[in-house]
């Protein structure tokens, strides 16, 4: 089973993770926070492989699809039986194997921090941690209204910058990291690819 990449329902809040630590980070950081808020807003359709690994051993690779505000899908490859769908409203993990989908509020996700239609790390979020190298910018972010809900790590190349990385860790412990290649933006995606069907088992009766 893989692992959710955007959807934990339970993560872990950092112990860093005030409001007044947070107004201190973005007050350093103004400037590339006005940048990753543009870039970010100015995404309308982005496609990406993706390769995803947990620390727990699991891995999966697929395509990455997603249309802002609100759309994502992650289209596993085989042998996985997983899809997971964001249609505007829900984000829903799907086990085709035993044809079970569980649905969640998009908004309760990492996944709404960056599906958002206007998209601020400072009116919603919190960032709770920033790190800036030569070639990257990372950004932590935990939701305001329910840390609880979400931890998400947001990992851009710079210069020019693309979202290339994702880590997600959950109560347990578990960090999921699910990285970008490929990426390409700007594309029409058929809509079809943001809708969500169960694969129906058994003998039509």
């Amino acid at each position: 089973m893989a692992t959710v990449p955007f959807a934990g329902t339970t993560l872990m809040m950092a112990p860093s993770a005030k409001a007044a630590d947070a107004a201190t980070i973005v007050a350093k950081n103004q400037q590339d926070v006005a940048r990753i808020e543009d870039y970010l807003n100015a995404i309308t359709t982005l496609k990406a492989d993706f390769v995803q690994i947990s620390s727990d051993g699991g891995s999966a690779k697929g395509t990455l699809y997603m249309q802002r505000p609100g759309k994502m899908r992650f289209e596993y490859d085989p042998p996985s039986q997983i899809l997971l769908v964001a249609t505007g409203h829900d984000f829903i993990y799907y086990d085709k194997e035993i044809n079970a989908p569980t649905y969640f509020d998009i908004d309760e996700t990492p996944a709404g921090l960056i599906l958002d239609d206007n998209v601020s790390l400072s009116r919603d979020v919190n960032i709770v941690d920033f790190r800036k190298t030569a070639e990257t910018i990372r950004v932590k972010l935990v939701r305001k209204s329910d840390p609880g809900a979400g931890d998400v790590t947001l990992v851009f190349q710079d210069n020019p910058m693309q979202l290339r990385q994702w880590v997600v860790d959950d109560a347990t412990g578990i960090e999921t990291t699910v990285t970008l290649f490929n990426a390409e933006e700007g594309m029409k995606l058929d809509q079809k690819l943001f809708e969500f069907k169960r694969i129906w088992i058994g003998n039509g009766n």
